[in-house]
């Protein structure tokens, strides 16, 4: 969420898994390292999955940009939305015995040969995180990683399927020659002089990848303070996803013409209102092979989404559903109902009868007309009223009534209220009086005594 990368004090570093074959200076060995703080995690220590790489030409941000997409594991992504929609993330977070949790997503990627010393994976050891440094760097806060290594990037709470813009152009600056003296590594340092072309007037770089094959993989690493009492700090990182992989011997990604009917559950009202309005909810179950095929279609700048539509029981037509969740994930998706209104009914009875429905529908990447597929089975349930106010009226009330004074306080003092007025008067405004009249007395005494003093002289 979230606003949350601050340094971490006390470090204790775990690390869960190496790749089993990794080249480039400092790497790594092969082995396996175990992580006491893998069992610490609210959910199963699952890599990014159906990694997805794709390059068309709707990219114009440069000769090598590629779209990188991948799902994430329902457990993690129903954690990351509980975190996001908790009233109180601390105390959200104090269940699972943490007082912070961060998670942070690691691109590695390769050319043509995978094992190759130079244009190989690049992952070393410096990717893990450093006590003060932070990721990707060494104790001196030197830099071990390139442009185009991923070594810390954001993760999106709510999405299951989510993209970015990878491999994207180098000015003619230490992005693509490096640095010795800092230790940036430069994206040339990455590449055999035979897998690319730079301009160096157009500060472009050019890899034909009708002959040359990129690749990626992904992983997750998991970090935060646990509340044990000595504030350690927790790091887990996941294996590395599957490979992806495009150009001349890229996957080949086969367009959907059909999608499969959704498989909807437990639908029912939720506590929570939009614009005055109830909010029902439902549980959504995606198949591997649908979150696949949306991954496939993020990283070639498609879409494939979930629509709702909802009708009062008995009516013609569907109603659809704009202020519903639509991004396809596994959980809890949420449909507010205010559309079912309109002119001619303003307003739904409590207790009414709503059936919803859903269907997948995907766009762009290269299709020719949208695919829509089949409408889920029929869910119904009782809703609270829709385009009312739920808050009953406030009760007129008889206004007061007026309370008359006792007989015995009729004469009361309208200043003091206790004293019973001396010839119409209160009895502090008779002191002020009196005391008034003795200055004035002593102010005239003294000036006939200073008058005869006078006299005398």
């Amino acid at each position: 969420m979230k606003k949350l990368f601050t340094s971490l004090l006390a470090v204790m570093l775990i690390v869960l898994a190496l790749p089993l074959t990794v080249s480039a200076n400092d790497v790594l060995t092969t082995g396996m390292l175990t992580a006491t703080g893998a069992s610490d995690l609210p959910f199963e220590l699952t890599p990014p999955q159906n990694v997805t790489l794709a390059r068309t030409d709707e990219f114009s941000d440069s000769p090598t940009t590629h779209g990188l997409s991948y799902s994430v594991p329902n457990d993690l992504n129903q954690f990351l939305i509980g975190l996001e929609e908790a009233e109180d993330q601390e105390a959200y977070l104090a269940k699972y015995g943490y007082y912070e949790f961060f998670v942070s997503l690691q691109m590695d990627w390769a050319l043509d040969d995978v094992d190759d010393p130079v244009s190989g994976w690049h992952y070393n050891k410096y990717w893990d995180y450093n006590d003060y440094y932070g990721f990707g760097k060494d104790d001196e806060g030197r830099y071990h990683y390139s442009d185009w290594d991923i070594v810390e990037m954001g993760l999106g709470s709510n999405e299951s399927v989510q993209s970015a813009w990878v491999f994207r152009g180098l000015p003619n600056d230490d992005r693509w020659n490096g640095d010795p003296e800092t230790g940036y590594v430069g994206v040339k340092d990455q590449l055999n002089p035979d897998q690319y072309r730079y301009d160096e007037s157009e500060e472009t770089l050019y890899i034909d990848f009708n002959e040359h094959t990129i690749y990626a993989r992904m992983r997750f690493a998991f970090w935060g303070t646990k509340l044990d009492g000595d504030d350690r700090e927790l790091f887990a990182y996941s294996d590395w996803s599957n490979v992806a992989s495009a150009g001349k011997d890229g996957e080949a990604f086969e367009l959907p013409t059909t999608l499969p009917k959704p498989e909807i559950s437990n639908l029912y009202l939720t506590d929570e209102e939009f614009n005055d309005n109830p909010v029902a909810a439902f549980t959504l179950t995606v198949p591997d092979e649908l979150a696949k095929t949306a991954a496939g279609m993020e990283a070639r700048n498609g879409i494939l989404w979930i629509a709702t539509q909802a009708r009062v029981k008995g009516d013609a037509d569907w109603t659809d559903m704009g202020n519903t969740d639509w991004t396809i994930k596994t959980g809890e998706m949420k449909c507010a109902l205010l559309h079912l209104v309109n002119d001619a009914r303003p307003t739904i009875a409590k207790d009414t009868e709503i059936e919803v429905r859903c269907r997948y529908w995907a766009s762009g990447a290269g299709l020719e007309e949208d695919v829509e597929g089949p409408w889920s089975d029929v869910l119904s349930f009782g809703t609270s009223e829709i385009g009312g106010n739920d808050t009953p009226a406030p009760t007129e009330t008889a206004p007061a009534e007026e309370v008359k004074p006792a007989d015995n306080a009729k004469d009361s003092c309208p200043i003091c209220h206790f004293c019973p007025q001396p010839l119409g008067l209160c009895i502090f405004i008779w002191i002020a009086i009196i005391l008034l009249a003795i200055i004035l007395l002593i102010i005239i005494i003294a000036a006939i005594k200073k008058a005869k003093k006078n006299e005398q002289k």
